[in-house]
């Protein structure tokens, strides 16, 4: 069976866990402003000093290194490969373009590529942090009614004789308990909200936040078909850019193996090693439920014709269209939802607290 772990794979995952390499570079910034300046008519050596020396958008060390390797006379590849700080896909564009010739071309594919990407995660990762604010907000006004406020109306209503329904009654009860207990829920509260920013920071300072928050989405029933789509549209499209920079097929969508969901790996993996054993490449993907109908038959003609990169391009299209409708559809109906449910809860409590201010007004007449 083929394995994405080819030299490349292999050789860039050992040096990205050296602990003393720094964090990940922003491919996609790095091929722009690369791309730019060897379209300018700048040699490559005068790119990246110009990168080093500017700084701006950059981690400035492993440029710093890239550039030492080059002078030394390495490859452009095996300087970012040994670095440590560059994507895979990146670096198969500039192994690839070392043979034909058009690194500047193959950049600016690949940073084009990575825009179209970038934007489509956003709006994913929009789409999924949006409700769990409303949800983290909602739970925090909760905590602090049923901590702080509902032990003090409970204090105005101890010195009656008012009956109080059953329903404010457990509430008072559950508001008195929590008062009891206040420091141990605040710690707790802060100790994970502490964790929770260590975690980001983290992923932020690796550049890999949104990865990340698209890994703890896929947890959510509603959320994992969109991650799935998204996952595949990252596949056709990042892997359309490498055939078109002269990788071979197979390895390039071998290379794109971690951009899909990790529940479509396994199968991707079985779709590659049928395809070396001689079967279409299309009926694999197919048949390892990685593509629909219309994506198999426009990637069958794509193989007879010799423009897969193409197809690929076009199914990532739709993908993308389908993602994106169905992300509009789902903030049409989750927000509804989440407002009525938040609605409901605080309001639950707030006219649970005076329905026995209520019933003692009734009272005094």
């Amino acid at each position: 069976m083929i394995k994405p772990t080819t030299a490349l794979l292999a050789e860039t995952s050992a040096a990205r866990d050296n602990p003393r390499r720094v964090r990940r570079i922003d491919d996609e910034q790095f091929a722009h402003d690369l791309a730019l300046m060897l379209r300018s008519g700048l040699s490559l050596l005068e790119a990246l000093r110009t990168l080093t020396e500017q700084g701006a958008g950059h981690d400035v060390a492993p440029l710093r290194e890239v550039l030492a390797a080059l002078q030394r006379g390495e490859s452009l590849s095996r300087a970012m490969q040994t670095c440590g700080a560059f994507g895979v896909p990146l670096l198969a564009c500039a192994k690839a373009s070392e043979l034909t010739g058009d690194l500047a071309d193959s950049l600016q594919r690949f940073a084009a590529n990575a825009a179209r990407i970038r934007v489509l995660r956003s709006r994913l990762v929009s789409a999924c942090v949006y409700p769990a604010l409303l949800v983290g907000v909602t739970f925090l006004v909760v905590l602090f009614l049923l901590v702080y406020v509902v032990p003090r109306f409970a204090l105005v209503l101890d010195n009656t004789a008012q009956d109080v329904a059953p329903l404010s009654r457990a509430l008072i009860h559950l508001g008195k308990a929590m008062h009891e207990v206040q420091l141990p829920i605040w710690l707790g509260l802060a100790a994970a909200l502490g964790a929770l920013g260590f975690v980001l920071w983290r992923q932020a300072r690796a550049g890999q936040l949104a990865g990340w928050v698209l890994q703890q989405t896929v947890r959510l029933p509603w959320m994992r078909p969109y991650v799935r789509s998204f996952g595949l549209s990252q596949l056709s499209r990042s892997g359309a850019m490498l055939i078109r920079s002269g990788v071979p097929a197979l390895k390039a969508l071998a290379m794109c193996r971690e951009l899909i969901a990790a529940g479509d790996r396994p199968k991707l993996d079985q779709a590659l090693a049928a395809a070396t054993t001689g079967a279409p490449l299309a009926q694999s993907l197919h048949e390892a439920q990685l593509l629909d109908t219309l994506a198999w038959r426009v990637l069958r003609v794509a193989e007879e014709t010799g423009q897969l990169h193409a197809a690929l391009d076009r199914v990532a299209d739709v993908h993308d269209a389908l993602l994106e409708r169905g992300l509009e559809r789902l903030g049409r109906l989750i927000e509804p939802m989440l407002m009525l449910a938040i609605g409901t809860v605080v309001g639950g409590i707030v006219v649970l607290m005076y329905v026995p201010i209520f019933q003692m007004a009734s009272s005094i007449r």
